[in-house]
């Protein structure tokens, strides 16, 4: 992984993000999906437009880009100058996707391939190479949404969060995907899908994301690892809720899975208490295998 690139993107989002508020106005004219967690075709095209006409490159951009982790005081700074050399080749939609493209994408992705909603050619001007980045959309009339299945999440995929209610009011936040989750999990008959939301999004930048002196200055914050673990191991954090459920006496929920879990595990310890030790430790064996 060339990590200039991943510098560049930090600057590129940023100035495209500042791009969209400019021009919040004309999404009023824009069909979306309702509370979809994937927008429709008119946005993917609006903003392919923009990036295309005004977002190319980050040539106009001189910022500092610094990162500094909260447990200790190490800090890496970049200059947008070391960037310069990369721009946006070509932008593509899902249904412009070439073969050799989605063999790319998926043989540089830890997770289980999905279309993106836009796909990011980028160039090094010098060397000529070719690198593909992509862009996930969201859009929502309310705060949170269903997001993508849980081993289809690239946690550093950059991220357009975009809110429109009902008054046209149009509010528009970027970020990586991981800082979009809200750590509510659904439980589907079909594989988990993490809630995503506007406002954790927009209050992650408002926090960690400063920008001060020609500083983009970005702090991470230990929230990330938690949300790495819903990601990375969403099976044990599933576990770890349920426990927690059932051990609650303040705050017990009575939706119907909660209760649905609640009568199974006594019923299953009733079973259990009938086994002897050795059935006991046989039962143990057979189930960490799984």
């Amino acid at each position: 992984m060339n990590q200039y690139i991943q510098y560049f993107m930090y600057f590129f989002m940023y100035k495209l993000e500042t791009l969209l508020l400019d021009k919040k106005d004309r999404f009023k004219e824009i069909s979306f999906q309702s509370d979809e967690a994937n927008t429709d075709r008119p946005l993917k095209e609006f903003i392919k437009d923009i990036i295309l006409s005004e977002c190319k490159d980050i040539a106009n951009i001189h910022l500092i880009l610094s990162f500094e982790n909260e447990s200790n005081s190490s800090k890496i700074s970049i200059s947008s100058e070391k960037c310069y050399n990369y721009s946006i080749n070509k932008v593509y939609l899902p249904d412009e996707l070439t073969e050799k493209i989605k063999n790319y994408l998926s043989t540089n992705k830890n997770c289980v391939y999905r279309e993106p909603d836009i796909c990011l050619e980028i160039i090094d001007n010098t060397s000529k190479n070719i690198f593909y980045e992509t862009i996930e959309l969201k859009s929502t009339k309310t705060d949170s949404i269903p997001g993508s299945s849980v081993q289809q999440i690239k946690p550093h995929e950059w991220t357009i969060f975009i809110k429109h209610t009902n008054n046209n009011k149009i509010d528009i936040s970027t970020g990586q995907y991981i800082y979009s989750l809200n750590s509510k999990m659904q439980f589907p008959d079909r594989s988990p899908r993490p809630q995503v939301s506007f406002s954790e999004i927009k209050n992650w930048n408002q926090q960690h994301r400063i920008i001060k002196n020609n500083e983009i200055y970005y702090l991470k914050d230990s929230e990330e690892v938690l949300k790495y673990e819903l990601v990375s191991d969403w099976q044990q954090y599933l576990i770890n809720r349920w426990i927690k459920l059932l051990f609650n006496e303040e705050n017990p929920s009575n939706a119907w899975f909660n209760n649905c879990l609640r009568k199974f595990i006594v019923q299953f310890l009733d079973k259990y208490d009938t086994l002897s030790e050795e059935e006991k430790n046989n039962f143990k064996k057979k189930n960490k295998g799984i």
